[in-house]
Parts: C-alpha cells; sequence; structure tokens
C-alpha cells in the first residue's frame, strides 16, 4: 500500500512539475485566396469567313448583309467585354472598316439592336449574362464612292473579355 501511495504522490509531483515547467505557443493559420467564376466557352468557330462571293460593282447597295455567327455558353451571372478591331478604318469613322479596295467599306451590325459596331476596339460592357448567349453581327458592303472590279479582302479582330 506504502508502495502505491508513494508511486501516486511521485506522478502528481512530476505532473505539477511539469505543466509549471512547460511553455506553450500557438500558431495562427490563415487561409485565404479567390475564386473566380470559369469564362465563357465559345461555341461557334474561332476563325470565321464572311464571303459575299461576285457582286457587280454598280450593285454594291443591294448586296445582302452576311452573319457572323459569335455565340458563348456562360455561367450564371458573367460579365464581359466585346470589341471588335478592324484592320483599317476609313478616316474619321468609328464604324467604317476599309474592305481592302479603293472607296469599298464593310460595316458590322448587332443582331441584338441592329446598331453599327465600334470597329476601333472600343469595348462594350455585357452583365448578368448566363446560359446560351448570342453576340452575333452582320457585315455589309458600302461603297463610299467610285468602285472598280477586282478583288477584295480585308479582316477585324473580335476580343471578349471575362470580367
Amino acid at each position: 500500500m506504502k508502495l502505491r501511495v508513494s508511486l501516486a504522490a511521485a506522478l502528481i509531483a512530476g505532473m505539477a512539475c511539469t505543466s509549471a515547467n512547460a511553455a506553450t505557443d500557438t500558431v495562427t493559420v490563415n487561409v485565404s485566396g479567390t475564386l473566380t467564376r470559369p469564362p465563357c466557352t465559345l461555341t461557334s468557330g474561332k476563325t470565321l469567313t464572311v464571303n459575299f462571293g461576285t457582286i457587280r460593282y454598280d450593285q454594291i447597295a443591294a448586296a445582302s448583309m452576311i452573319d457572323i455567327p459569335v455565340t458563348l455558353n456562360c455561367p450564371a451571372n458573367t460579365a464581359l467585354s466585346i470589341s471588335v478591331k478592324a484592320s483599317s478604318v476609313f478616316q474619321g469613322s468609328t464604324t467604317q472598316a476599309y474592305a481592302g479596295k479603293d472607296n469599298l467599306a464593310y460595316l458590322m451590325y448587332w443582331n441584338s439592336d441592329n446598331s453599327a459596331v465600334n470597329v476601333t476596339g472600343t469595348k462594350r460592357n455585357l452583365t448578368n449574362l448566363s446560359g446560351s448567349v448570342n453576340l452575333s453581327m452582320k457585315a455589309k458592303l458600302v461603297a463610299l464612292g467610285a468602285t472598280t472590279e477586282g478583288s477584295f479582302s480585308a479582316s477585324s479582330i473580335i476580343s471578349i473579355e471575362y470580367l
């Protein structure tokens, strides 16, 4: 019995000494980051061709508009900006892109509201997009003066920036 009491006393005394001599450190771990919405997925082609075919230069005004399909699939509440930059624009204009032939321009129009597209790279901001998003346009040839026969070629870049 004496041995048990001695062991118990030694154990209690050892614990008292240990807690009196023990040091304690604490470490704080902060967790942070930023979650972002995934970008939209372009569902139309990345290279689009607007081919007006063969048109008589005296019938440019009667030429049909050509569709430019730009479609995306976006997560809910997407915000983005879209801009169009033509390789060359007629001086003093923000909508008449040089078509690669003297006095021949092409204009682009938004399908959503039929307004002319600014082809100088100015951004158009869109918010609260979700699901299937249609940013399609159409192109129209315009004679700005006397034209002559021959081929023409030009290009524009459509940039989509996810906000």
